[in-house]
């Protein structure tokens, strides 16, 4: 059995992952450069694994810490972060004009992920 302290790790290096990634990602996009491969796949890969990862440990924290269903808000909020995150790629993709917001975005919603996680408020 997989401890409380090993999901969480695991959960927040899952999350420097998606961080990491889309700022690669969008840096690539806003100075011009969104057609080197190479970068664009390790950002790629970083990000898809980093959401497996998120989305693996967030339900063994939910299993640990023994939140039965219905699911409180903060749950729900946290899972709906998840998908805005799993999107913000290809909306990046889509819109390198719009890099400046995506950038402040991506960190504001961790934030509010990094709130819900540990004041759970709701």
């Amino acid at each position: 059995m997989i401890s409380y302290s090993v999901y969480k790790i695991l959960h927040l290096i899952g999350m420097f992952m998606v961080l990491l990634s889309l700022g690669g990602w969008i840096v690539l996009g806003a100075v011009g450069q969104g057609n080197n491969v190479r970068w664009k796949k390790l950002a790629a890969m970083t990000n898809g694994i980093g959401l497996v990862l998120l989305f693996i440990t967030g339900f063994g924290l939910i299993a640990r810490l023994k939140i039965p269903w219905p699911w409180p808000g903060w749950i729900i909020s946290m899972v709906i972060i998840w998908i805005v995150f799993a999107c913000l790629m290809a909306v990046s993709k889509r819109r390198p004009e719009a890099a400046g917001y995506l950038w402040w975005g991506s960190l504001v919603l961790a934030g509010v992920a990094a709130y819900l996680g540990n004041i759970k408020p709701f």
